[in-house]
């Protein structure tokens, strides 16, 4: 029998993650591994409990074939998603549900104290057992702004300003912790779980108090010099504009376009209040373009032209074959997207339109967190200290976890 790889094992960890419930045949297509080397590293991982045969499937010569899976309490992940108003903590199981929640509202631009993050990790693994607490692998973070290539963290919306935040929290947790902006675990999550599976060009646009892009280009992340590509909202979009975007600057795309930016310029037009647009929601905004409201569909015009401006320069660098919009676009679909591509496809060549997709997420609301579950398996499985640690033999475990949103949260 041949000497089991640490790529094996990491080529069928990662395409059971992928794609849930496969065959042995499935796995050799999809890791193009040779048979000897797939029935090796499945007959290791079925031996310790790694994972497990969920059914039978019968082939047309009549042969039975044994349907795998993870085990889904094999290992486990803590994934946080920070945000401009709310921090977000998920405890993830081995195939990246989420099996507990706790989430905290902040004050946007107000500086972001390591001890909430801290806490929140604490609230998600609270209920874990002695022996689940062992099968805790890493934590994975998604996080606005920019990350340098020290760790520091400049956001403006968290207020942090070259922040170590990694230094910070590794005073108090031992855990090992992977970082990364947001249009990175989100491109991740889509790529892994979404629309993106298999798609070797392509781009998420997320849009919130911020707007980022992740993009792929011929199956590589476009990560940049110092992997700080994607700032795709401090593109200087209309340079006569005074709309003034937290980084200093006017006529930046999302100081226009960005959820706090659409509903700042709704209240102007509408003659209310704008100091503070916090206590409304873009999604307002955008059932009153539904009902006709012209300052609504003003507001909604201009933002749909600047961010088909904006992604016609993407398309035309990059030539992608899928654009992706998530964060608070999904509330909008049906009265900004179609927008959007008339815009788009007014300022690009239409050879580069023409068998380009650009659609919603279906990762809703929580494709940060599943980024960030992403992201820590990812990195677990690249670090061969952390693989060895996921390929442990399960101990029965019968305390089991409610998915459940904390009393309070």
């Amino acid at each position: 029998m041949p000497r089991l790889s640490e790529q094996w094992l990491r080529d069928v960890l990662g395409t059971l993650y992928q794609r849930r419930t496969m065959t042995r045949a499935q796995i050799i297509q999809a890791t193009e591994l040779n048979s000897a080397s797939v029935s090796h590293s499945l007959q290791h991982l079925l031996s310790r409990g790694i994972i497990l045969k969920v059914g039978e499937l019968q082939s047309r010569a009549g042969r039975r074939r044994d349907v795998l899976t993870l085990n889904a309490d094999a290992n486990y992940f803590v994934a946080i998603d920070l945000q401009g108003t709310r921090i977000r903590f998920a405890l993830t199981n081995f195939v990246g549900d989420i099996r507990y929640r706790w989430e905290e509202d902040i004050e946007f631009g107000q500086t972001l104290e390591t001890g909430k993050i801290t806490h929140g990790i604490h609230q998600v693994v609270r209920n874990l057992s002695h022996a689940q607490l062992g099968r805790l692998v890493a934590i994975g973070i998604s996080s606005p702004g920019v990350i340098e290539r020290s760790g520091a963290i400049t956001a403006y919306n968290l207020n942090w300003h070259k922040f170590p935040l990694m230094s910070e929290l590794r005073k108090s947790i031992e855990t090992p912790i992977f970082l990364e902006p947001a249009n990175v675990t989100c491109i991740l999550a889509e790529r892994w779980l979404g629309r993106a599976q298999n798609v070797r060009n392509c781009m998420y646009v997320r849009a919130g108090h911020g707007i980022g892009v992740g993009i792929y280009s011929n199956g590589q992340f476009v990560g940049g010099r110092d992997q700080m590509a994607g700032q795709l909202g401090h593109m200087t979009i209309d340079p006569g504009a005074q709309d003034l975007c937290h980084c200093g600057r006017r006529g930046c795309l999302q100081a226009i376009a960005s959820s706090p930016s659409i509903v700042r310029q709704y209240l102007e037009k509408t003659g209310r209040p704008h100091d503070n647009p916090a206590g409304y929601r873009i999604a307002e905004v955008f059932e009153r373009a539904r009902q006709n409201d012209p300052a609504a569909n003003a507001v909604l015009d201009r933002a749909g032209r600047v961010l088909g401006l904006g992604l016609s320069y993407l398309v035309s660098l990059f030539n992608p074959e899928l654009i992706i919009l998530g964060g608070e676009f999904v509330n909008g679909e049906d009265v900004l997207l179609p927008r959007i591509k008339e815009q788009l496809a007014s300022h690009t060549m239409p050879a580069l339109c023409e068998d380009l997709e650009i659609t919603i997420s279906t990762l809703g609301l929580d494709i940060g967190l599943k980024g960030a579950a992403s992201l820590a398996f990812r990195n677990s499985l690249d670090d061969s200290v952390l693989l060895k640690k996921m390929s442990q033999p399960v101990v029965e475990m019968h305390a089991e976890i409610e998915a459940q949103v904390a009393p309070g949260a």
